[in-house]
């Protein structure tokens, strides 16, 4: 009797580590100089300022995170790599200029890294990233580095349309055409879904072209093994995330 209770009380132990260990993922978008911000963007929740997403990395910094890669994260859910310490993952949505000319530098200053999902049609044309002349990173600023890399959120499939996304008024061969031409743009072995939202036929082709895990938006919730690895969730971090929040996020269970 004492041998199976001491069984399910290391039943319970195993279980209870699984369920307690998880990663907040962190969904932001673009970030601009403080004077833009308050000139041109003061009310978009998808614009943050620099400063603030400069007290966002040094909380980090002070509470002694560590920022995980993708391929990090990759491991972790393979069972191949453990949580050691505070961790946190970084992301930022679209693809914006700001991932080359603010973002990635200021990672580097920390001592962080984090990854860009670019929608591939609008970094097509870009010349090299100029905050102050185009609004999306080019080819040419897509070379990951120790704090920047960069995966797909799709070429052209970020749009809804009266309401529907682009993805539920495509066919399983129109989504694998989209994939087709990202890839020959951006590293395609993560992908976060247009507006965080996904379709059976969407995981379809991620799972056929072997995507390693797809991110979702706006579930507000750490990710754990539990979770789909096609359907990870993530914080939505925005203009508008007081510091407050942002703790809080970092904190939950």
């Amino acid at each position: 009797m004492m041998v199976i209770f001491g069984l399910y009380l290391g039943w319970c132990a195993v279980d209870h580590k699984e369920e307690s260990e998880s990663i907040a993922i962190l969904g932001l978008h673009d970030i601009v100089r403080d004077e833009v911000k308050d000139s041109e963007a003061r009310f978009s929740m998808w614009i943050a300022s620099e400063s603030s997403l400069r007290k966002q990395l040094a909380y980090l910094k002070e509470q002694g995170y560590k920022t995980w890669s993708l391929d990090d994260l990759n491991a972790w859910y393979e069972g191949e790599k453990e949580i050691d310490g505070k961790v946190v993952v970084l992301t930022f949505d679209d693809g914006y200029a700001s991932s080359a000319t603010l973002i990635e530098p200021l990672l580097r200053e920390y001592g962080f890294q984090g990854a860009t999902f670019v929608i591939g049609s609008m970094v097509e044309d870009q010349k090299p990233a100029d905050a102050s002349l185009q609004r999306f990173v080019s080819k040419e600023d897509m070379t990951s580095s120790a704090n920047m890399q960069y995966y797909s959120h799709t070429y052209q499939l970020h749009d809804k349309n009266a309401g529907q996304f682009a993805i539920d008024r495509k066919s399983k061969a129109d989504l694998q055409a989209d994939f087709d031409v990202q890839k020959q743009i951006v590293d395609c072995s993560y992908v976060a879904y247009p507006y965080g939202h996904a379709n059976a036929l969407m995981t379809e082709v991620l799972k056929e072209n072997d995507v390693k895990l797809a991110f979702g938006y706006h579930e507000n919730r750490k990710a754990t093994r539990k979770d789909d690895r096609y359907q990870l969730p993530r914080f939505s971090v925005n203009a508008y995330t007081s510091m407050d929040m942002f703790r809080t996020m970092l904190e939950s269970k």
